[in-house]
């Protein structure tokens, strides 16, 4: 009786925050889109009059309205409440700048046009680049001008070498066999990798135990990304968690277990109780949506011998759309009374 009560008791909590994360979200994004607007986009603006046919509009899309408004309006305004300090506007550019990055490089990896020699040394030294066409240049312009914005220049540069590394790691998702620990292993270390980068972006060093959590948390999104992209990823021969896996009841019992690591972690961090609840259950709801997507999966898996077959369902079984109503609503009900993702 008592465990239903404290059930209820949170269940109501978390219904009076959900407005006021969706409030919080939204401010963000709308504050994000419109400093796009005033400093990004005129940084662009150049490269689309003088494109070489190298930059597609894709690649423009892609900086405008996925990484460069994300990764600030979602990732870096949860880390500012973890500290409990906003953004400045330095810190706002260094994350805007580089993170619109992100998608030129994951490209350089998919497409073999589009290879920068000696990338490696590009990221240490970005000035020795002589760059072939437009999508060089851009890649050049937008790292060099998010590094003049960082307090911790080097640091970001040694980090950034860590996620090139990690993405020339994750080239062994595409191995005819491979064993399900180096698959979670190589996803964690490209997503964790990934959102110390952007950590650093912030003016304050983490402490370590803030590198923990900031690693784990990438690494459970990029589990969750993978989730969502098991229709792309089968059909391209990535191996992933998410496209490996038989039965959907195990990858999501293995999802809120790595969910349960991450508040764990964020209670190790010497930041207040309060913040780290409020970021806390920021994260819950972006993450929730995998548990909706799980939802739909595990359908299918009644029509498959109650294992989940890929190759056996269409494209559009495996599209999760989270624009729809229905789904939204799973991800709302998961955020107020799923256990996994209690704070």
């Amino acid at each position: 009786m008592q465990n239903r009560s404290v059930g209820k008791k949170h269940c109501f909590r978390q219904l009076l925050t959900l407005p006021r994360i969706y409030f919080f979200l939204l401010k963000s994004l709308f504050k994000q889109k419109r400093f796009i607007k005033n400093q990004l986009k005129k940084e662009l603006t150049g490269f689309r009059k003088t494109n070489d046919g190298s930059l597609t509009l894709a690649d423009f899309r892609k900086i405008r309205s996925y990484y460069a408004l994300g990764v600030p309006g979602i990732l870096g305004e949860s880390l500012a409440v973890l500290r409990g300090q906003s953004l400045s506007t330095k810190e706002r550019h260094c994350l805007t700048f580089l993170s619109a990055i992100s998608g030129l490089l994951d490209d350089l990896f998919d497409d073999p046009n589009k290879e920068v020699q000696h990338l490696r040394d590009f990221i240490l030294d970005p000035e020795i680049l002589k760059p072939a066409n437009s999508y060089e240049a851009l890649l050049v312009h937008l790292y060099t001008l998010g590094l003049s914005y960082a307090t911790q220049p080097e640091r970001i540069k040694n980090q950034a070498l860590q996620v090139y590394e990690a993405q020339q790691k994750s080239l062994q998702q595409q191995k005819a066999e491979n064993p399900n620990q180096l698959i979670h292993e190589i996803t964690y270390s490209k997503g964790g990798s990934s959102f110390l980068f952007y950590r650093l972006c912030l003016e304050q060093l983490p402490e370590k135990a803030e590198v923990k959590l900031v690693s784990h948390l990438g690494g459970l999104m990029q589990l969750g990304n993978d989730v969502f992209d098991v229709w792309e990823d089968f059909h391209s021969g990535t191996k992933t968690s998410a496209n490996t896996c038989f039965s959907i009841q195990q990858l999501r019992k293995d999802f809120s277990a790595d969910l349960s690591t991450l508040f764990e972690l964020a209670e190790k961090t010497s930041y207040s109780k309060k913040q780290i609840e409020r970021f806390l259950n920021i994260i819950s709801l972006a993450l929730a949506r995998v548990f909706a997507c799980l939802d739909q999966f595990e359908k299918l898996e009644i029509n498959t011998n109650n294992k989940f077959q890929i190759d056996k369902y269409s494209r559009k079984q495996l599209i999760c759309d989270m624009q729809k109503p229905k789904n939204q609503i799973k991800a709302m009900r998961y955020f107020i009374d799923n256990p996994a993702i209690k704070v």
